[in-house]
């Protein structure tokens, strides 16, 4: 295994198990909370085991964390710290669906509000930054984190924008999906 590539060889990546150390902090009850959610209980069936946790979040360790549990766990702290991880690791951006049925126009501009103040931030990030001529590895850091919430704003604005004010696509999906696959109508907005 000396020769086989890092992704390969890592089972638990520290990107990965940062994020679900977070999303178990963010828990109101933190590790017991989290473990009471899991159903991880000690012996006597009664008190949380916060150990089960602690050993399946060791980047080295021979247990892993399951990702369905921290998927759980995301839910249940209504976070997206794992998704986000996911998508920054593969160079993309996660962005979480709202139910059209509870958006309305406020919401639609108030992730284009957020946005524009994303990038507000991002310009004086980027002349604090460049101001010595020299990017260093905190200010990458930084304007890494804000950039990264302007796309994931931005995305959130356009996709609530095109889900609520574009009509379903008329034609049938189902003819291009792949055998067995049942593909879902997508929504486009259609020229007149």
């Amino acid at each position: 295994m000396g020769n086989e590539p890092e992704w390969k060889v890592e089972k638990q990546p520290l990107w990965l198990v940062a994020a679900i150390r977070r999303t178990i902090a963010d828990l109101p009850g933190g590790y017991e909370e989290a473990a009471e959610i899991l159903g991880i209980y000690k012996a006597d069936d009664i008190t949380p085991s916060i150990d089960a946790l602690h050993n399946r979040l060791r980047t080295n360790g021979d247990q892993i964390f399951p990702l369905g549990w921290a998927m759980v766990l995301q839910r249940a702290g209504g976070t997206h710290y794992i998704s986000n991880a996911i998508a920054r690791h593969d160079n993309g951006v996660f962005v979480p669906l709202a139910d059209v049925d509870d958006v309305d126009n406020g919401d639609i501009n108030q992730r284009l509000m957020e946005s524009v103040e994303w990038i507000g931030k991002h310009s004086q990030y980027i002349r604090k930054a460049t101001a010595d001529g020299v990017i260093d590895a905190e200010e990458l850091a930084q304007i890494e984190e804000n950039s990264y919430q302007v796309i994931a704003k931005w995305q959130e604005h356009l996709t609530l924008l095109f889900r609520v004010f574009c009509a379903p696509e008329k034609s049938d999906a189902r003819e291009y999906a792949a055998p067995g696959a049942l593909a879902k109508n997508s929504t486009l907005c259609m020229e007149k």
